[in-house]
């Protein structure tokens, strides 16, 4: 996903959480999802999320593919690309498709990328 690609992202989204929303439970969406707000629960969307600068997600993350630019306190699962941006924040494990990281962005925790024509699975601790 190219600066072009992420910025029709961050514009085209379906939902937004705004910077003064704040959601305790789960959030579910079939369209591209933006969130600049707090969410504590769960995030899902069936397509593209942006995670905006000023935004604080504890929460465990799914999505197709995903830009990161705030902070996420939980795993996150992409089955496409990964962005974490250089304001952004994981803390927690990643799974994805293929992954990139911006020069100033922090990750604590463990790393998987799906090889390619293999299906993605869960982080174990075995392994």
């Amino acid at each position: 996903m190219d600066r072009k690609q992420q910025e029709s992202l961050s514009q085209a989204s379906e939902s937004i959480v705004g910077p003064s929303v704040k959601i305790d439970g789960d959030l579910k969406s079939q369209g591209n999802l933006r969130i600049d707000g707090t969410v504590t629960g769960k995030v899902k969307t069936s397509q593209n999320l942006y995670v905006g600068e000023s935004a604080n997600i504890s929460a465990d993350v799914e999505a197709e593919n995903a830009v990161i630019g705030g902070t996420v306190q939980g795993n996150i699962k992409v089955t496409g690309a990964l962005i974490l941006g250089k304001t952004g924040r994981l803390l927690g494990d990643m799974i994805c498709g293929t992954l990139q990281v911006e020069e100033g962005a922090y990750f604590a925790g463990k790393c998987q990328m799906k090889d390619s024509g293999n299906k993605i699975e869960p982080i174990s601790e075995d392994k």
